[in-house]
């Protein structure tokens, strides 16, 4: 049997309840919705860690960010990190990201074997949080720091001609879609595992008209959990309300409005770029011998409880889309949790690589048994550790029990079968499963050591960051290569009609890898 090509899908902060297959009534999706018609739906997805670059390193190593130094958007992944990408490359795969995967440090390809698109955020550790978040102040003055959402941005919501996420997802794309026309062109016969990465729908909430009108303003939802006063939430929302500057901007009702509508506009627009890859996959001849998965990185708030963005363990940050199709495995829906680190391993057994072959230790398993039908068993973790909380933050989920403990906040309890909304607090109220759980997560995290860790690394990369600020510096973000060697084109001892004969793909012919 061949090996399967293999597509990751990656969207940026895109919350799972919003989408149809989750249960949304409002986006507009119709070519996710036909993926999830065909795949298998993860219907209980975490992310593990609500940030952008901690969470991408956490699913392609397999490990907990904390467990690889992933702490914040400024630490660097290093190079002699084994991710999915090294071991399908080294086990007969060409390995190709297209897009964003927020890599930080000298190494930017991390196995893949060809980069088609520069990121969309730099490459140094510039974004590192000040190591002194742990006393923050409320009643200080703030300044705005590198790599911060602000709550200014809820009240930009609104149609924009063009955006600079607009011009980066249409150039990845674009790579994408011609990367999977050239390969069947070309003699090169491996099967493929191929991310294609895109930013939106991370805030500003913008979109252009075409996609805000989609959505009109009466069809727009108001939150499943209004507005909760500042002074009532849990310790560590409160917190996080004036670590995004909350306090500095009121919203109106109409600020809300326009944020979700903005915010399901950008998600139409994924979807059409999604699309347009699912064409180009059908019209390339691969659709029937690949794997398509479809995941988010991390959620948004999107004003429930009346708090945007992510850095909390609410589960509309931390709980994602996540739909694998496989041409080999009839569609179903899997309610037992699952986490992008299951990411890792899924890839490596779709790949054919498994038991011994697998040299790094994994804090997700296989997703694969759950597409036959088979029980998928055991918790699923995520944590936060950067800026926003005064120490790290971590959550167990296990069947419909959540429990969320800190060293710093009191523990929040929920049971999500009958409190989906996590309302109540259930903790210190004699829940059978809290010291379970809790014990279960001391054992997962060095949390009387974790903060100091954290604090270490912080310090350590301020000062590297100082340093290579100074004098001749030496830019890390990638750049991607001139086409010097392109066969698409007429060159050099090129002769009619046979060098335009070459550039001819055919409709309607399957392709399979060798």
């Amino acid at each position: 049997m061949t090996k399967p090509n293999i597509i990751l899908f990656m969207v940026d902060q895109l919350t799972s309840f919003v989408l149809n297959a989750y249960g949304g009534t409002t986006c507009k999706t119709p070519n996710i919705d036909a993926l999830a018609a065909r795949g298998t739906v993860f219907e209980n997805a975490y992310c593990p860690y609500p940030l952008c670059a901690p969470s991408r390193f956490g699913m392609m190593a397999g490990r907990l960010p904390s467990r690889i130094g992933a702490y914040d958007n400024g630490a660097e992944f290093t190079a002699s990190t084994p991710t999915f990408a090294h071991y399908l490359r080294a086990n007969g795969y060409y390995t190709c990201i297209s897009g964003k995967m927020h890599f930080v440090g000298p190494d930017q390809y991390h196995g893949f074997e060809e980069r088609l698109t520069t990121e969309i955020y730099p490459a140094d550790m510039s974004w590192t949080p000040d190591a002194d978040f742990r006393d923050y102040n409320k009643d200080e003055e703030r300044a705005y720091t590198f790599g911060v959402s602000t709550i200014d941005t809820v009240r930009d919501a609104g149609p924009v001609a063009r955006s600079m996420q607009i011009d980066y997802d249409e150039d990845v794309i674009h790579h994408a879609v011609r990367e999977l026309y050239t390969r069947a062109r070309s003699d090169d016969t491996r099967p493929f595992m191929m991310t294609v990465s895109l930013t939106h729908p991370h805030d500003p909430y913008v979109t252009t008209q075409e996609y805000w009108d989609r959505h009109p303003e009466d069809t727009i939802d108001a939150p499943q959990v209004p507005h909760i006063p500042v002074e009532q939430r849990d310790a560590h929302s409160q917190s996080l309300y004036y670590h995004y500057g909350q306090d500095k901007c009121a919203l109106s009702e109409q600020d809300y409005r326009n944020a979700r509508r903005g915010y399901y506009g950008m998600i139409s627009y994924v979807d059409d770029l999604f699309g347009r890859l699912m064409q180009a996959l059908d019209e390339s001849g691969y659709a029937d011998n690949t794997v398509v998965l479809f995941a988010s990185d991390h959620g948004d708030m999107i004003g429930e409880r009346g708090m945007w963005f992510k850095k909390t363990l609410f589960n509309p940050a931390i709980q994602v889309p996540l739909i694998i199709a496989h041409p080999g495995h009839a569609p179903g829906r899997v309610a037992a949790p699952a986490s992008l680190l299951d990411i890792f391993p899924t890839l490596l057994d779709i790949g054919g690589i498994r038991g011994e072959a697998i040299k790094t230790p994994l804090d997700g398993r296989s997703l694969m048994p759950a597409l036959r039908s088979e029980a998928l068993i055991g918790p699923v973790f995520a944590e936060h550790i950067d800026g926003g909380t005064s120490a790290p933050r971590v959550c167990v989920r296990d069947g419909d029990k959540k429990l969320v403990i800190s060293r710093a906040y009191p523990p929040q309890l929920y049971d999500l079968a009958a409190d989906p909304l996590e309302q109540v607090n259930l903790a210190g109220q004699g829940d059978a499963d809290e010291a379970r759980l809790t014990e279960l997560a001391e054992q997962t995290w060095p949390l009387d050591t974790l903060l100091d860790d954290v604090i270490a690394s912080q310090v350590a990369r301020k000062l590297i960051d100082n340093a290579l600020s100074t004098g001749r510096e030496e830019i890390w973000d990638f750049t991607p290569r001139p086409l010097t060697q392109n066969t698409n084109y007429v060159r050099r001892g090129d002769a009619f009609p046979e060098v335009e004969q070459r550039g001819y793909l055919p409709y309607n012919t399957k392709r399979t890898s060798s």
